[in-house]
């Protein structure tokens, strides 16, 4: 029987309305072959990381398919092509036990990865009915639409309590979920799952030499930057020289082919400009050093102990976090981060990167980080958040693949 407060929800869910129901899944049928895993999101950026996990599982199973649902009236997203074999997606049922148990009869998945902190009631609670192997992960406190509702904690309580395993991001949300009832025996703190850092690569050959020419000069990177941020970054760098005269700004533009015209606009207000394209050194009196061949990202990144991600002040969309944290370099950004929020979000909860709201306040960072000790403390953090995330993959993979093997599939 399922809990008392899913069917109060279902009255609920008839007496404010609902949108017509369609076909399940859009007229989707459950892929034959092996195990299907069931894959809950409730927000989209948390794709990218279960994307990747996704990859990582299929290399040790590849007969697995995967259904991922996003919430009603999310944007559509479209699988990699990489992952087109083995990835559905569609939106989730609309909020009915009837479209719930035409779901879960269509569907039939064999796991479900929750990954949402809104516990659907009419799913869940059919879910556990029938006894399908369920993890909640990247968990905090549980939210719904019942609000405060006298009956709805102990419908949280029993939904919650249904997962065979609870992966709490931090002791905040775990200390919720005790107090909501659930049994601290399910409940793990293990951070949050996250996309796969693959620290970039560079022919360490050249960085030797580079590191060579450089010196003890102290520099900072500003990376795949958009053109309407560029004169943030230049002015700010223009006042961290005033105390740090020999500093150096490595500008790698978003597109190669305006750096030409940035170094001619740089120089005509006075920058001492240099042009990687033009095998123009930095020299010691190089103010900026514009580094305009492609696919050498690696190489800066390797050699900067701060970077600041581009299109983070402009928007546009901008680069992971994770590969310049994984190198050791200190991150700066600014608020406009896309599909990797959680990413950046994380880094700056950890002490791993610093957020920027001016060029003021930029400028400040930059001399903050300049010191050696301060740059290692935040090196050391990100190198922690960077080894966890790789750690708890491994882990939830493990997790996967033995409550498959428990239930024979």
């Amino acid at each position: 029987m399922l809990p008392p407060g899913i069917y109060l929800h279902q009255l609920m869910h008839h007496f404010v309305g609902r949108r017509s129901e369609g076909e399940v899944c859009d007229g989707l049928s459950r892929p034959e072959g092996g195990p299907l895993i069931w894959c809950q999101v409730g927000d989209g950026g948390e794709l990218p990381a279960l994307e990747d996990f996704i990859r990582q599982v299929v290399r040790t199973r590849d007969d697995l398919c995967f259904l991922i649902t996003l919430p009603s009236g999310h944007a559509p997203w479209d699988p990699p092509e990489d992952l087109g074999d083995v990835l559905l997606s569609c939106a989730l049922p609309d909020g009915g036990l009837k479209s719930a148990k035409q779901f879960l009869d269509v569907m039939r998945p064999d796991l479900v990865l929750w990954m949402d902190q809104k516990l659907d009631p009419p799913l869940l609670g059919l879910v556990h009915q029938r006894s399908i192997p369920a993890l909640w992960i990247n968990a905090r406190a549980p939210v719904s639409s019942g609000g405060a509702l006298p009956w709805w904690r102990g419908t949280m309580r029993v939904l919650a309590s249904g997962f065979d395993t609870i992966l709490a991001e931090n002791e905040a949300a775990a200390s919720v979920l005790s107090r909501l009832g659930v049994s601290t025996g399910k409940i793990r703190v293990v951070g949050a799952l996250q996309r796969q850092t693959h620290p970039p690569s560079c022919n360490m050959a050249e960085r030797d030499d580079m590191a060579q020419v450089l010196g003890a000069r102290p520099l900072w990177l500003a990376l795949n930057t958009a053109a309407e941020e560029e004169a943030v970054l230049v002015e700010a760098h223009r006042q961290v020289m005033r105390k740090s005269h020999r500093l150096l700004l490595v500008i790698v533009p978003d597109d190669p082919a305006r750096a030409p015209v940035l170094a001619r606009r740089l120089e005509q207000d006075g920058w001492v400009v240099a042009l990687r394209s033009e095998d123009q050194p930095p020299t010691p009196e190089a103010h900026i050093y514009i580094a305009d061949l492609p696919e050498e990202e690696g190489l800066w990144m390797h050699l900067s102990p701060i970077t600041f991600i581009g299109h983070t002040l402009s928007g546009g969309g901008c680069l992971s976090p994770n590969a310049a944290a994984s190198l050791g370099s200190a991150v700066v950004f600014g608020a406009a981060l896309g599909q990797d929020t959680d990413a950046f979000e994380r880094l700056e909860a950890a002490g791993a990167a610093r957020r920027v709201a001016s060029r003021e306040h930029l400028a400040q960072e930059i001399e903050y980080l300049l010191q050696p000790e301060h740059a290692a403390q935040m090196a050391m953090a990100a190198w922690e958040i960077i080894t966890s995330g790789a750690e708890l993959s491994g882990m939830v993979e493990e997790m996967v693949l033995d409550l498959l093997d428990k239930n024979g599939l």
